[in-house]
């Protein structure tokens, strides 16, 4: 058993197999979560259907929140699979499997050792806030894909200069995913040839070149953009979205240790080792001038401290260090253990990964947002709506949230779902001046609507969250024939 663990083919296959089974599997009927993954599943959909891969649209509106790498490989699936969940999540499954390749190659190519690069690719895969992000419709997982290429190109290019190339063209991929989040690769690769004293290194012609493919390309959509609708874009994009929400606005109040107790809830068990790692590496690095362990010192210090000075702290905008953190930890077990704990330790990991596998694709249980069935009651009430409603018209909010569930509708049905009201009175008065309107509310909240106004609406549809209703004046124009209609894939 041990000859197999620690044969170099065998790891390769088994980590591309068991990722793929763990990030795709049981991802065919769940749905997608309203926040965030039906938004951003909604703008590939609009990029798909108009064409437009410049211009990101969110209910028709121009949306600047975000560059459109990922959405664009989200439309690219769409036109493979069809508009569903799945298609959504797919590239995400697939970059998150990327991720886990490459920080095995990335640790193999250090250390020239397979235990090594075979243990950090499964602690990678541990804790499941990492799984959980690979099988959702978001952008964090790109993004660290992007910034872990960069860095192994960046690493190969000390031994071949025209991997620089490609460090520019990932980092510029990091920055179509993720705006400015995706230049960590160039911080972290200038602070490394400043901190190693290779001043010549930072002149190199294809550096140069691969840096400046990176801002290039990289701000390519932010130009574009700029040019389409001038100082709009520039305020929202960069003034209202980036830094107001990370550094100006009063909701979230600041918290330097953020990061650090996000990773104290959620990095277990691997977290004192990691501390640990990292002193022995900045040790390494900065005293006994070892370049392997200043660079991996570097990227998740740099990119933690960096992102602690923001005011909005969620681990998965880390997700970009976890491969670091991975390698480290390994090297840490690796200096500490004898070949007898190697072996065990690895054939413990590899067990957990695969009783993973097993349990995501055999088994029914539900943990975490991925493995539970997501926006089951909008999916359920989709088609009814999309019959009901013309699509230049939004559906009626009687005392829901603004945002919920108003991306997962705008997804699942195609129509939009206006800002609540909360009047009795003013919900009267609209059902008057316009009788065809038609509503959502809670269920809880409809029945008791129909108990204090029995004659005053009629139900079409509802469900143990949501109640689709409209004024009785209507019930006759209500249409339940979906024979001539392309009913929507709510999967």
């Amino acid at each position: 058993m041990s000859a197999i663990l620690n044969n170099k083919t065998f790891q390769i296959y088994f980590l591309v197999f068991i990722s793929l089974l763990i990030m795709l599997g049981r991802q065919l009927d769940t749905g997608i979560t309203n926040f965030d993954d039906a938004f951003y599943a909604q703008k590939a959909k609009e990029i798909y259907e108009s064409g437009n891969l410049w211009i990101v649209t969110h209910g028709g509106t121009p949306s600047f929140e975000n560059p459109p790498l990922p959405f664009w490989l989200m439309a690219l699936t769409y036109s493979i699979f069809g508009i569903s969940s799945f298609s959504a999540v797919f590239f995400s499954g697939l970059f998150g499997t990327g991720i886990i390749v490459l920080t095995y190659r990335l640790a193999d190519y250090l250390y020239k050792d397979s235990w090594i690069a075979f243990f950090s690719s499964l602690i990678l895969l541990f804790p499941g806030i990492f799984i959980d992000s690979s099988r959702r419709a978001m952008v964090d997982i790109p993004l660290a894909f992007f910034v872990t290429l960069a860095l192994f190109a960046f690493i190969k290019a000390k031994a071949h200069k025209p991997w620089y190339l490609l460090f520019g063209l990932a980092t510029a991929g990091g920055i179509l995913s993720k705006s400015v989040l995706g230049i960590f690769p160039l911080a972290i690769a200038f602070f490394y040839l400043v901190f190693s004293r290779q001043w010549k290194e930072i002149v190199n012609p294809l550096l140069v070149t691969g840096v400046l493919l990176a801002l290039g390309l990289g701000f390519s959509w932010h130009l574009i953009n700029w040019m389409e609708f001038g100082q709009s874009f520039i305020n929202s994009h960069f003034g209202v979205l980036i830094f107001n929400r990370g550094f100006g606005e009063n909701i979230h109040p600041y918290n330097f240790p953020g990061y650090a107790e996000d990773f104290l809830r959620n990095y277990w068990p691997w977290l004192p080792f990691a501390l640990i790692g990292l002193y022995k590496f900045g040790k390494r690095g900065f005293i006994g001038k070892d370049e392997n362990s200043l660079l991996l010192f570097l990227w998740p210090t740099l990119v933690f401290v960096v992102m602690s000075t923001s005011k909005n702290h969620t681990i998965r905008y880390v997700l970009m260090i976890f491969p670091a953190l991975s390698i480290i930890v390994a090297k840490t077990f690796s200096n500490w253990l004898d070949s007898r704990w190697k072996d065990q330790a690895l054939g413990s990991l590899v067990g957990i990964a695969c009783l993973t596998a097993l349990f995501v694709n055999v088994t029914p249980f539900q943990a975490k947002v991925t493995l539970g069935e997501s926006s089951k009651e909008v999916r359920q009430l989709a088609s009814i709506i999309k019959l009901n409603i013309p699509e230049s018209i939004k559906l009626g909010n009687f005392r829901l949230s603004t945002w919920n569930p108003k991306h997962a509708m705008l997804f699942y049905s195609d129509r939009g779902l206006e800002n609540p009201i909360n009047d009795m009175e003013e919900l009267l008065k609209q059902l008057q001046s316009n009788p065809k309107k038609m509503w959502l509310s809670n269920s809880t909240q409809f029945k008791k609507l129909k108990s204090q106004m029995p004659d005053a609406f009629y139900l079409i549809q509802a469900n143990s969250k949501y109640a689709f209703f409209t004024s009785s004046e209507n019930r006759d124009f209500i249409q339940y024939d979906f024979s001539s209609m392309k009913v929507p894939n709510v999967k």
